[in-house]
């Protein structure tokens, strides 16, 4: 894979994210360059049974102080360079993240899209 170990972050809030493909998702106030909080190592990537887009997840991270370990997922969407787009946590600890990639320009993408 051209993302193979690749790192891609995004600022969202008071906060920089990064997810680090077969590696390991982080969250780090924004100027910092080191440490942070472990959203989690990666778990793999599948395709969604309804909407066929790829995704990819980490889990196991750090254990929030009043819920579950951190998880992270990540929908891909079609584009020509790989780059993190938006960052979420629409619930506590999981985290939901975009990112545009050529690897999702595939068969499904172009049938989704009338292409």
């Amino acid at each position: 894979y051209g993302m193979r170990d690749s790192c891609h972050s995004v600022e969202s809030g008071k906060y920089e994210y990064e997810v680090c493909i077969f590696q390991k998702a982080t969250q780090r106030d924004k100027g910092e360059k080191t440490g942070g909080t472990n959203l989690g190592q990666w778990l793999g990537m599948s395709r969604d049974e309804e909407t066929g887009q790829r995704v990819m997840k980490w889990n196991k991270g750090t254990k929030c102080w009043n819920g579950p370990a951190r998880s992270a997922t990540v929908y891909l969407t079609c584009g020509a360079e790989t780059k993190l787009l938006t960052a979420d946590e629409p619930s506590t600890c999981e985290y939901v993240f975009t990112i545009e990639s050529h690897i999702a320009c595939d068969y499904e993408f172009k049938r989704e899209h009338g292409l």
